[in-house]
């Protein structure tokens, strides 16, 4: 998890600089109380402690995860003129079948994520 924070109010500022000063990175996601990555108020709900914000935090992270692997999932599966042969063969396939070929999909993706990165250094 990395953030950027950029809020009006003052206060805000410093509480989530002081809860997340592990965290804050120049590159990272925006966090602010008008508009950015994450919004205070939209994303985060107020009040909120150190760990409710984490937590907070975390379920965010994991929307993010989902739709960026989702996004990725659907550029890179299939060329957009397949899409419509796609739709109709799943049609036909168990929730089950679904899930497991999302799941075994998505470890592949992990797992190549995880060799590009460490594979380097």
């Amino acid at each position: 998890m990395r953030y950027q924070i950029r809020c009006k109010s003052l206060l805000l500022q410093k509480a989530l600089e002081e809860f997340l000063k592990d965290y804050i990175f120049e590159d990272g996601k925006i966090i602010s109380d008008t508009k950015g990555d994450i919004v205070i108020g939209r994303d985060i709900k107020k009040p909120f402690s150190k760990s409710s914000l984490l937590i907070q935090l975390e379920k965010v992270e994991n929307r993010f995860s989902i739709k960026n692997f989702n996004k990725l999932a659907n550029e890179t599966k299939y060329p957009k003129n397949d899409i419509k042969q796609v739709k109709t063969t799943t049609k036909n396939i168990t929730f089950e079948q679904k899930l497991d070929k999302l799941i075994d999909n998505f470890t592949k993706q992990l797992k190549k994520l995880i060799k590009e990165e460490y594979g380097k250094k």
